[in-house]
């Protein structure tokens, strides 16, 4: 425990030294405050949040973040020092704390040339050189003007600004965002649309002892200069697939909804790139797969069906014994001038646990790509919550004034208080189903990192609420933000409910990925509830495994039950499966009946059922419903048979090598049992026999995580 503290404290020295606090200056103050008794814990007042800038030479540029940094530097000491207290609660008084805080500031003050603390707001928008800060008190999670404060009146909004130096991960101290990624749930009472979240009630006691962040091997300083926990954020568990026997009419087929997700896969991107370590249930192979373009025959423009399937077969390559079937899917392409009109709410986290560069300030400047796909027919709505949710920007036309509107709606926004997501789901809903298109787009966008601690937080309560709105044909899809406390399993829990798409956002190059180049596909669904169902045939297969798709596994029986929910493909969406199977005869057929492959009962008929479908290895079938179609109305069904004709490795196309390649990466980080021969060496030579022309450079890139990744091993 004494390393712990020791390194805690010497963060955050080196921390403040580095801005031209010294170190008698902090000894004279700690030993200050170590004479304070009167509280347990030191909370972040408002004070300690304003805005500073020094006029000495030696330490210009100072700032609030380095004001607070210098008085959290024993505030956090002493915290770090009584955690060993794992029985008692660590109880808040306020006045007390209050007094003892402004003590500190009025310290640091005294060291510093003193300067405006703050630009009261009075324009319609931020100043140039300025960002938004709020009042926030991040041990108790309560908000001092909350984080909608830019739809209240003005004379209810508390949000200053400061110059950016002070917003800066240079200007933020540690500690405060180590406790701010790990604070558990707050109660509160949400306010009214025209109440500042500072309505919110503050917890007489915030948290245990023996449940404050703990400095372990898993910590590290991100992007931001704050340090993060990777074990603290969530990811649903995943069991993998195993190898199945076709031996009766149920282990003969294998059912499963279809994903175009692609979050994994921009995640995995990030963790890797930044040197973390990489949480084996964050890997979803299907979306690394899907997160890709590949080449496949597109459906005949005016053809039966609105998207082409492709079924083949090559070589396994890291089981020379077995066979590696692609099941692929091409959705048919809607041009632009076509694409039906659009109400589009988007429901933005402004909560302090979104305070960081690469989390709000990435989600405002991402969206504006969004705005280049939309025009004069569709509409926008802005809803945001923190401790409360509130309506920023009513149904606005997206033609040029209302372009300048939303503009100036999202740059207004600032991060503050907790994070009521529940409570802005339902708004945002409302006010899309007030604005509702028959016939056209309606869908809620959700930007956040998933970190809902008040109101609404049951993950179950959340999955019936998108289930039952997506019924009224308002569908939701949600982009994740930021490091450390990334609530993966709830915003893919919600997609998954919600007839949506999750994908994930690390950089302002993702952000135009998502928003713009495949935001087409995101708007425009072109089929839903689609379900693929592979029947293998027992004479030429042993075993089958289909690779990812762990969370995605339906029933057999949901296959024809009309009213089981799947997955969507939107305008140019690509969907690829994976499938390895053994070759061979399976062990036993006795308790089939009457499916393709099975034996009829008389002996007469066995002959020729058995010459039609002999040469098979699979028949894949899909279900799926029109857009416009109902809960209870019959899916449309079509089939595809694959003979048993399986291409030599050498023969395989481009995007069939890439595609097992990402497959291959994506077993060798769940450390599947299944990668046979697999390793890195064999996934880096997949991905470059199947780079191919790579006009975004997507491969290019996905080749030098291969290579980062083995590096580090060989090291």
């Amino acid at each position: 425990m004494s390393e712990e503290n020791d390194l805690m404290d010497s963060l955050l020295r080196e921390h403040a030294k580095s801005q031209g606090v010294d170190e008698k200056f902090l000894s004279e103050l700690e030993a200050k405050l170590d004479a304070e008794d009167d509280v347990n814990v030191i909370p972040i007042s408002g004070s300690a949040r304003k805005a500073s800038v020094s006029k000495s030479k030696t330490i210009r540029g100072l700032g609030v973040g380095i004001a607070a940094c210098a008085a959290l530097c024993v505030g956090g000491s002493m915290l770090w020092k009584k955690n060993n207290l794992s029985s008692e609660t660590i109880a808040i008084n306020s006045e007390a704390a209050d007094m003892q805080i402004e003590r500190a500031n009025e310290e640091v003050q005294n060291y510093i040339s003193p300067a405006p603390a703050s630009i009261p707001l009075e324009a319609e928008a931020p100043p140039q050189d300025g960002v938004a800060i709020r009042s926030i008190d991040h041990f108790s999670g309560d908000s001092k003007g909350g984080g909608i404060e830019d739809s209240l009146p003005r004379s209810e909004s508390k949000m200053k600004y400061a110059p950016k130096k002070a917003y800066s991960g240079k200007g933020r101290d540690v500690l405060n965002d180590v406790y701010q990624e790990k604070r558990g749930p707050i109660s509160g009472r949400a306010g009214s649309d025209n109440e500042s979240a500072a309505g919110l009630s503050v917890p007489e006691s915030i948290t245990k002892a023996n449940e404050l962040p703990r400095l372990n091997k898993h910590l590290e300083l991100d992007e931001d200069r704050s340090i993060v926990d990777s074990n603290s954020e969530k990811y649903g568990k995943l069991i993998e697939n195993d190898f199945t026997a076709p031996i009766d009419k149920e282990s003969k087929r294998s059912t499963f909804s279809i994903d175009v997700d692609t979050a994994s896969y921009a995640n995995v991107r990030r963790m890797i790139t930044s040197g973390s370590h990489v949480p084996v249930d964050s890997v979803r192979i299907e979306e690394m797969i899907n997160y890709f373009d590949y080449q496949y025959k597109r459906p005949a423009q005016n053809g039966k069906h609105p998207f082409a399937v492709h079924v083949d077969a090559a070589e396994c390559p890291w089981n020379e014994n077995n066979k590696l079937v692609r099941i692929a899917l091409q959705g048919k392409e809607v041009i632009r001038a076509e694409r039906p009109a659009s109400n589009v709410v988007f429901l933005l986290d402004v909560s302090g646990s979104m305070n960081r560069a690469n989390k709000l300030p990435l989600l405002k400047e991402s969206l504006k790509y969004l705005l280049e796909e939309m025009n004069e027919k569709d509409t926008i709505s802005i809803v945001v919550y923190a401790g409360a949710s509130g309506l920023v920007l009513p149904a606005t036309k997206v033609d040029d004034v209302g372009r300048s509107k939303i503009l100036k709606s999202m740059e207004k926004l600032g991060a503050g208080g907790s994070t009521a997501g529940g409570a802005g789901i339902k708004l945002a809903y409302k006010l899309a189903k007030e604005n509702l298109i028959i016939g056209g787009v309606n869908r809620v966008i959700l930007a956040t990192d998933g970190d809902f601690n008040v109101g609404v937080t049951d993950p179950e309560m959340l999955k019936k609420i998108v289930k039952k709105e997506a019924m009224s044909g308002v569908d939701i899809s949600v982009l994740g933000f930021g490091t450390g406390n990334l609530n993966d399993k709830m915003l893919e829990l919600i997609t998954n409910n919600g007839n949506g798409n999750y994908s994930y956002i690390d950089t302002i190059k993702e952000g135009r990925k998502v928003l713009l180049e495949d935001m087409m596909g995101t708007l425009v669904t072109i089929a839903k509830d689609v379900k693929i169902q592979v029947e293998f045939n027992p004479e030429k297969v042993k075993e089958y495994r289909l690779i990812g798709y762990s969370n995605r596994v339906l029933p057999n029986a949901a296959f024809l039950d009309k009213t089981a929910d799947a997955g969507e493909v939107g305008a140019g969406h690509r969907v690829t499966a994976f499938y390895e199977i053994v070759s061979g005869r399976a062990a036993d057929k006795s308790k089939m009946d009457d499916l393709r492959y099975a034996k009829k009962k008389k002996p007469e008929e066995e002959a020729d059922v058995e010459s039609e479908y002999a040469d098979e290895l699979l028949n894949v079938k899909l279900a799926y419903k029109r857009p416009e179609q109902k809960m209870h109305d019959e899916s449309t069904y079509l089939f595809v048979p694959l003979k048993d004709e399986v291409m030599a490795w050498e023969q395989a196309d481009e995007d069939f090598k890439f595609g097992s390649s990402v497959a291959l990466f994506g077993m060798i980080l769940r450390e599947s049992d299944h990668k046979g021969d697999g390793d890195l060496n064999l996934a880096l030579k997949l991905a470059e026999s199947g780079k191919g022309a790579d006009g975004k450079g997507l491969r290019s890139e996905f080749i030098n995580l291969i290579k980062k990744l083995k590096d580090e091993k060989d090291e």
